[in-house]
């Protein structure tokens, strides 16, 4: 796979993309729309395709980094939907799927996260998930 590593949250997603070390930032072209998104480096297309959901262009960014002696483009996309609902299931439309175990740690991370926004007063990093907590977890309407 191209990607090497993918991280979602409720609010954006983050991508990184392995490059040869002798990269430098006029070699990569990333081109970040609402609805795709493709990486070129070195002119060679190493994806372009249809994003799972849309993002803000406007706060979403690409940078060239080096870590531990590896060289990767890190393209950080800001969620148009932030809700815990709005669960990625996959980078794109037709690829990059997140296998079942990691998704079902996403969807429990998510619900932390979303009990956190609204208990600020609380800690719930340590909370062990349990029951319904796919699509971001039960919505209570107390009226």
């Amino acid at each position: 796979a191209v990607v090497s590593t993918q991280s979602t949250g409720i609010d954006d997603v983050t991508v990184e993309i392995f490059v040869p070390k002798n990269t430098k930032g006029k070699n990569v072209s990333v081109k970040i729309l609402p609805s795709s998104l493709s990486c070129t480096v070195f002119s060679e297309t190493k994806f372009s395709d249809k994003l799972f959901g849309s993002i803000v262009t406007d706060e979403s960014t690409w940078t060239l980094e080096e870590e531990d002696g590896l060289r990767f483009i890190r393209i950080f996309l800001v969620k148009c939907i932030k809700t815990p609902q709005n669960c990625w299931k996959s980078l794109f439309q037709s690829s990059c799927n997140a296998d079942p175990l990691t998704l079902d740690t996403m969807q429990k991370r998510f619900l932390q996260e979303r009990y956190q926004r609204e208990n600020p007063g609380f800690d719930f990093s340590g909370a062990d998930v349990s029951g319904q907590y796919q699509d971001g977890g039960p919505q209570f309407n107390f009226q």
